[in-house]
C-alpha cells in the first residue's frame, strides 16, 4: 500500500510542475489546431463560394424559364382573343354548351 501511495505522490508532482516538454507539446498541439482551424476555414470559404455560383446559375436559369412561359402565355392569351374576335357566335355557344356539360357532370355526382 505504501509503494501506491508514493507512486500517486509522485504522479502529482509530474502534473503539477510541468516541464519544458510538456510546454513544446502544447505550444505544439495550438499550432497544429490553428493550422488545421484555418485549413477547413478555407475548405468551407470555398464550398461557399460553389454553392454561391451555383445558385446564382440555378436563378438564372428559373428567370430564364420564367420568362420563356410568361411570353408562350401572352402569345396563347393574344391568339385567344383574336380567334373570340373572328368567331364571336361559335365561341358563345361553345362555352354554353360546355358549362351544361360541366354542370350535369357534377350535378349528378351530388346525388
Amino acid at each position: 500500500m505504501e509503494n501506491q501511495e508514493k507512486k500517486v505522490e509522485v504522479a502529482e508532482e509530474v502534473v503539477a510542475a510541468p516541464t519544458s516538454d510538456s510546454k513544446n507539446r502544447l505550444a505544439a498541439a495550438r499550432e497544429y489546431a490553428v493550422a488545421q482551424y484555418e485549413k477547413i476555414r478555407r475548405a468551407a470559404a470555398a464550398q461557399f463560394d460553389h454553392v454561391r455560383k451555383y445558385t446564382q446559375e440555378a436563378r438564372a436559369q428559373i428567370n430564364e424559364g420564367w420568362d420563356v412561359t410568361c411570353n408562350k402565355a401572352k402569345d396563347l392569351h393574344k391568339a385567344g382573343e383574336e380567334y373570340v374576335k373572328a368567331h364571336p357566335t361559335g365561341t358563345v355557344l361553345g362555352g354554353f354548351g360546355l358549362g351544361i356539360i360541366i354542370g350535369l357532370l357534377l350535378g349528378s355526382s351530388r346525388r
